[in-house]
């Protein structure tokens, strides 16, 4: 069996794969903001319109993109808080 649970289980994982992790969470992030614009602009582009839901579209993946770095900035502190010993 293993040992006693560790109190950040980053510092047992290689650096190959934190790194790999942080690529996936930035490229999720990325997605989240840019994916939304362009089905607002093939949107556009089926239903005639100008740029309405293109426009849209960025903006709700620049506000859902914000909110998910904000969530990460907050995981990320706490975990370096716990590890520094610090509630």
């Amino acid at each position: 069996m293993s040992g006693p649970p560790q109190d950040n289980p980053e510092e047992d994982r290689s650096s190959l794969a934190i790194a790999s992790a942080w690529a996936s969470r930035i490229m999720t992030v990325s997605f989240e903001m840019v994916v939304p614009g362009l089905v607002g602009v093939w949107l556009d582009r089926q239903l005639g319109t100008v740029v309405l839901f293109a426009l849209a579209g960025f903006a709700l993946g620049s506000v859902t993109g914000v909110f998910h770095l904000v969530r990460i900035a907050k995981v990320t502190d706490l975990g370096t808080k716990n590890q520094n010993g610090k509630s």
